[in-house]
């Protein structure tokens, strides 16, 4: 097995030993992740100028690709922050060429509520091709929507302190704690960093 590899996500090149495998579930299922690749195909998108019925074809055809890919997906590092998942478990897959379960395509319809949110982000509208839901709530990290049936976490005010004199956190919350929550709401966007970046503070992989 070679011991150099790219990054599925954004073509770094990596020593095994320093990246994760993950499944196509878990990477499709990450806004983070289609902004990156939105924000690649940003000048493919652009050449469309207002022509809704192309741009929809390019988000149908990104998603559609990404949800078919059969194989296993090796991560860098700093792109590991993107996704929510086991991070020893996925550094030895990647270390010794293991299958972790549920790999495979998927049904792309089963991520293009993500996907979509990415695009509004990244080209500020929502996708014409798929149903946008109710807004719920706001990140109080970064202010982004959070979608009725988005997953999100919660961030108490003793572990934001904390991650915020280590450098895990940038910058504080936009807003006082919740009143009865003891802390604050955040985006699984917001949230996946913060766990990759404790987890490389604490001294994990």
């Amino acid at each position: 097995m070679d011991k150099q590899a790219v990054c599925d996500t954004c073509n770094a090149r990596i020593e095994r030993a320093h990246c994760y495998c993950l499944t196509t579930t878990t990477v499709v299922l990450s806004e983070a992740y289609w902004r990156s690749q939105f924000r690649l195909a940003t000048e493919v998108v652009r050449a469309f100028g207002g022509a809704e019925r192309s741009q929809s074809t390019v988000f149908d055809g990104l998603i559609r690709q990404a949800a078919g890919s059969t194989t296993l997906w090796l991560i860098c590092e700093d792109c590991s922050e993107h996704f929510a998942f086991d991070r020893a478990a996925a550094r030895e897959h990647a270390l010794h060429g293991t299958v972790p379960a549920r790999s495979g395509a998927v049904d792309p319809g089963g991520c293009a509520q993500f996907a979509a949110a990415a695009w509004e982000h990244v080209f500020g509208r929502w996708p014409s091709n798929v149903q946008q839901p109710t807004v719920g709530d706001t990140c109080d990290f970064c202010a982004k929507k959070v979608y009725q049936g988005e997953f999100a976490g919660q961030l108490g005010v003793e572990v934001t302190e904390r991650y915020l004199a280590s450098g895990v956190l940038e910058s504080p919350p936009l807003c006082p704690p919740r009143a009865g929550k003891g802390g604050w709401l955040s985006c699984m966007v917001c949230m996946n960093r913060v766990v990759a970046r404790a987890s490389r503070a604490e001294g994990g992989r």
